[in-house]
């Protein structure tokens, strides 16, 4: 079992809600993953020895449930080399997880690994600073456009990739609630479920997202950008007023 969260979307949590009836591990080796995935992007290891890094790793491991945002990079070749894995794609609505990421980069030191694979990921030169990202600008964290359009490719790339009836999606929020729906998918019983440790590793809000940008200029964004996948995760978010960012 794989989990294919963004960063800041749970994963941490649903590690430890199968962790006391399975191997499960939160990002394991992410640093080696990481350098793997940016390494095929760049030549310096071709497609067959990505294949053969992750079938190492998957024995050397021996994991049950593998819960990395990293895992997001690779589901394609997971999929195919592991035709009887299941994927879970946890989901946050845009706006909070905006909020919370930016939290997440000012508030920790970030590793060096994870850092680099950031600047290589967002692509930040694709998505310069507008007059409306000055506040962004100032606490050295990426432009609106260039988070928001990674939600966007985050949230829809998994149904590309994965078989529907290996995939479960499931809202971060939900996590708590899912237990007897995350038992049926993976078919087991919902006793080994922990739902004591649905909430780990939460972050504080530092800087609301609404004291760094305009209103009009995020709720803008988002229906520029990823409307659609807006209305089809959380057709109940018409903008940020339906969000604890208005709270």
């Amino acid at each position: 079992m794989y989990c294919i969260g963004a960063a800041k979307s749970g994963t941490s949590s649903l590690a430890g809600v199968l962790e006391t009836g399975f191997r499960a591990a939160h990002e394991p080796q992410r640093a080696e993953l990481l350098d793997a995935v940016m390494a095929l992007d760049t030549g310096r290891l071709g497609p067959s020895e990505l294949n053969r890094y992750l079938c190492e790793r998957d024995h050397r491991l021996r994991l049950e449930f593998d819960s990395s945002w990293a895992n997001y990079f690779v589901m394609d070749r997971l999929a195919t080399l592991f035709q009887d894995a299941k994927f879970i794609q946890l989901i946050r609505d845009c706006y909070t997880w905006v909020e919370s990421v930016i939290n997440h980069l000012i508030a920790r030191t970030i590793p060096s690994d994870v850092q680099d694979f950031l600047d290589w990921w967002f692509e930040p030169s694709k998505f310069p600073y507008k007059r409306s990202d000055r506040g962004l600008e100032e606490i050295g964290v990426y432009s609106l456009d260039c988070f928001v359009t990674r939600w966007s490719i985050h949230a829809e790339g998994p149904a590309q990739v994965i078989p529907a009836d290996r995939l479960m999606t499931i809202r971060t929020p939900e996590i708590p609630a899912s237990a007897q729906r995350l038992a049926d998918f993976l078919g087991v019983s919902v006793d080994l479920i922990d739902r004591t440790k649905s909430h780990r590793n939460k972050g504080n809000t530092i800087r609301p997202l609404l004291g760094l940008v305009d209103k009009a200029y995020l709720d803008d964004t988002v229906a520029r950008i990823c409307r659609d996948s807006m209305n089809r995760y959380f057709p109940e978010v018409r903008n940020s007023d339906d969000t604890s960012l208005a709270r």
